[in-house]
């Protein structure tokens, strides 16, 4: 009778296991949550007018993503559509922002070296931000799946851990008889 019993604490035992772990990532994901918004909220930045979410705080998913369309959206303006790599290194005479990467074509400073391409270096830092926004958003939507997975480890702890103590109910005429249910073993 002894070795009857064991099973239905063990079911018991990893329903709370996994209760326990569901509440834990719940706890990890509204974390990640508040650390991600927090960063974005301490650089005080604030959507400019011509976003699709104007003049907003960036400090959520939706705000971090305008933003980042936004600067995308510059930067592209800035280099005729150009990226990063379709860039040469250096500035040429008649401010194309295709550069050039051939030193003797660019155009040359008062000391006589060539100038950097300032549309190729707004494109880089354009890009940077871009990351950093875009990172930013995917690590708060990724935070609200995993509470949404901790919440489902939690729920099915609870089931587990039920059906253990059904399970010992139908085995256990003192707990049996608190449910009012004949158990199997008498």
């Amino acid at each position: 009778m002894k070795n009857v019993k064991t099973f239905p604490k063990l079911v018991i035992a990893i329903g709370i296991l996994f209760a326990l772990v569901g509440l834990g990532t719940i706890g990890a994901g509204a974390y990640i949550n508040s650390f991600v918004t927090e960063q974005l909220t301490a650089q005080n930045i604030t959507t400019p007018d011509d976003a699709t979410i104007p003049n907003t705080p960036v400090n959520d998913m939706a705000t971090a993503l305008s933003m980042a369309n936004i600067i995308q959206h510059h930067a592209a303006d800035r280099a005729n559509g150009l990226t990063y790599a379709q860039m040469g290194r250096f500035a040429v005479e008649s401010g194309d922002p295709a550069g050039t990467s051939n030193a003797e074509e660019a155009l040359l400073d008062a000391n006589g070296s060539p100038v950097p391409n300032a549309a190729r270096e707004t494109q880089l830092t354009a890009a940077g931000l871009v990351t950093s926004l875009s990172l930013s958003a995917m690590a708060i939507g990724t935070s609200y799946g995993v509470m949404a997975l901790g919440l489902g480890f939690a729920l099915l702890g609870l089931v587990i851990a039920g059906l253990g103590y059904a399970l010992l109910g139908l085995i256990t005429p003192e707990v049996a008889k608190r449910f009012g249910i004949q158990p199997v073993a008498g």
